[in-house]
């Protein structure tokens, strides 16, 4: 399975950075935790980097890159966590909420991937990768 990431200049020499996530937190975990945010297709990785970023014109937007990740197609590489599993806040709570959603996974990995429903667009899906099942240089390995 192809997984997608978009990084800004300067920042597209390091496609597989986990600084942003363990610097500053996002949506599914705390700061101090690392963890590869990416998306099931390169419409919601690009739909994901343009909502936050300022609001600017198409001619001002900041040079962006695609890279390409490849998930083994194992059975454990992805779980896939449904909005019906997940508690009622999981759109609407403050980060301090949402980031404890998925301590137990965070804390103790049992999968290289969990798959998580966009918050823009519900249908699609975000990947995020845990640094500690597979050393960040062996997924440089897979990007492409």
């Amino acid at each position: 399975m192809d997984v997608y990431r978009i990084n800004k200049e300067p920042c597209h020499t390091e496609p597989l950075s986990v600084a942003g996530s363990y610097r500053q937190g996002g949506r599914w975990n705390p700061k101090g935790v690392e963890i590869l945010y990416t998306s099931r297709t390169p419409e919601l990785a690009l739909l994901g980097t343009l909502i936050h970023l300022p609001p600017v014109s198409l001619c001002e937007l900041p040079q962006l890159w695609l890279t390409t990740l490849r998930l083994p197609d194992l059975p454990d590489t992805v779980f896939w966590l449904k909005s019906t599993l997940l508690p009622t806040y999981w759109k609407t709570g403050t980060l301090a909420e949402t980031q404890t959603i998925l301590t137990e996974w965070l804390n103790d990995p049992f999968s290289l991937a969990i798959a998580v429903p966009s918050v823009i667009m519900e249908v699609s899906y975000n990947l995020l990768l845990h640094r500690s099942t597979q050393p960040m240089n062996k997924l440089r390995s897979l990007a492409r």
